[in-house]
């Protein structure tokens, strides 16, 4: 009996034996001063007194560099200070270089280094400034390691180097391109995969700076962007996610003839012909109106418009489908129904007013007689009165069109012999069928 009794006590001493040990090897070749050091420079961290936590900081880091992160994680805190605190240039240079190292030595011995390479890159514009193309290159190396699980306010860095670069002459169209891509790619994955709604919103929050600082980047043009993804797309035409993307840039594009390329049109297609929906019929009615293709451009305006349950959506659909009728179709009674439906669904739509007036002066001179004729200008101005009053964002252009059709109204002398006072409400006949207030030049 003990025997058998002996045997597992044997085991567990030899268990703990070798754990001991292994705890001691992680401590250095003197585990107790290492113990005692990391007390010591703890509290004074913990007190925020960093100048007395360096010396014993310090000994951690040189002599027992693998016994915590935190040796790593505080390190930062307190290098961080004595740069702030110098004032001698070679100093402050020093213990910056020994704050790169110690992002070096956490990776050594605690890896994480996709992260850790993205927290040392900031340090690096942050402290070196003058050295994008340096940071540029270790987020770039952070990012190709750490890809979706990329940390969301390191790829905000990462976009904003690419730019800086790019307006350098460093950095090609093709490149700012293709990493806002990526980086978009991982954020939307992020923000689509994020169950903490205050996290959501900052990946979200970056999101949107990253898309800005593309669009104004001034690589957003159609070129560069189809000459990237235009052959991705024509070896793999039926990637509806590509498909997605390529219209996603497409559409940020500064350049209208973004959406009368071909890529945009086949792109636009291809999302339509797996996934119909307002926004792929949106897409491709656009790029047919931009083509001059009248037809077809109304056919996929009319599905567009058919399967949109948003109201505001729906009005910008309708005021784009008017300017269809009006500048393509010549069609002006579908053009002033285009426009009251984007105002039926968004009453404060100032500029489909604007497009009515504009609407009865190409297409609204009914009448015989010039009396008549020039009575229009009454109902035309009425309508840039009403898109002013809904919408103070197209006042100024209002008041100009007001001053100009004001200035053909009839005058008084002319109301004399028709028998039509100022003020009198008057039916203007024709398609347009209103009626408005008579007013003269004076």
């Amino acid at each position: 009996m003990k025997s058998k009794v002996f045997l597992p006590v044997l085991v567990i001493g030899m268990i703990l034996s070798y754990s001991l040990n292994a705890q001691d090897e992680k401590y250095g070749d003197d585990p107790e001063s290492c113990r005692i050091n990391l007390s010591t420079y703890t509290e004074f961290f913990n007190q925020k007194n960093y100048k007395d936590a360096m010396p014993s900081w310090r000994w951690c880091f040189l002599n027992c560099p693998e016994a915590t992160k935190n040796i790593y994680i505080h390190g930062t805190t307190i290098i961080e200070y004595y740069i702030n605190e110098q004032s001698d240039a070679a100093k402050r240079e020093a213990y910056i270089d020994t704050l790169m190292m110690v992002y070096d030595n956490r990776i050594t011995y605690f890896g994480q280094k996709a992260m850790v390479l993205g927290r040392k890159a900031t340090s690096m514009l942050k402290y070196k400034p003058d050295n994008v193309k340096e940071a540029y290159d270790v987020l770039t190396e952070s990012f190709e390691l750490g890809g979706n699980d990329s940390e969301y306010f390191i790829l905000g860095f990462y976009m904003n180097t690419t730019v800086v670069l790019f307006g350098k002459g460093e950095l090609t169209k093709e490149n700012v391109v293709e990493i806002y891509s990526k980086i978009s790619d991982v954020l939307n994955y992020q923000i689509a995969n994020e169950t903490k709604d205050d996290k959501r919103a900052k990946i979200e929050e970056t999101a949107k700076s990253v898309e800005e600082m593309f669009v104004n980047s001034g690589a957003a043009d159609c070129e560069a962007i189809i000459s990237l993804f235009g052959p991705k797309f024509e070896s793999d035409p039926t990637n509806i996610e590509l498909a997605k993307k390529i219209l996603n840039l497409l559409d940020r594009g500064k350049a209208d003839e973004c959406k009368l390329s071909d890529l945009y049109m086949n792109c636009a297609i291809a999302v339509y012909n797996v996934e119909k929906s307002s926004s792929s019929a949106h897409s491709i009615a656009q790029s047919y109106f931009k083509r001059g293709d009248g037809e077809n451009a109304e056919n996929f305006y009319s599905e567009a418009i058919n399967m949109e349950e948003e109201p505001l959506k729906k009005a910008d659909m309708y005021y784009e489908l008017g300017l269809l009728y009006y500048n393509i179709l010549k069609n002006f009674p579908k053009s002033r129904q285009a426009a009251r439906n984007a105002i039926a669904n968004n009453p404060n739509y100032g500029k489909a007013y604007l497009l009515i007036g504009r609407v009865y002066a190409a297409g609204g001179y009914c009448g015989e007689s010039a009396f008549e004729k020039k009575s229009v200008n009454w109902l035309i101005v009425d309508q840039f009165i009403k898109a002013k009053n809904v919408d103070p964002s197209v006042a100024e252009e209002a008041n100009e069109l007001i001053g100009r059709y004001s200035g053909s109204f009839p005058t008084q002398e002319e109301g004399f012999w028709v028998n039509v006072a100022e003020g009198q409400t008057v039916t203007i006949g024709c398609w347009i069928g209103e009626t408005t207030t008579a007013r003269y030049i004076k």
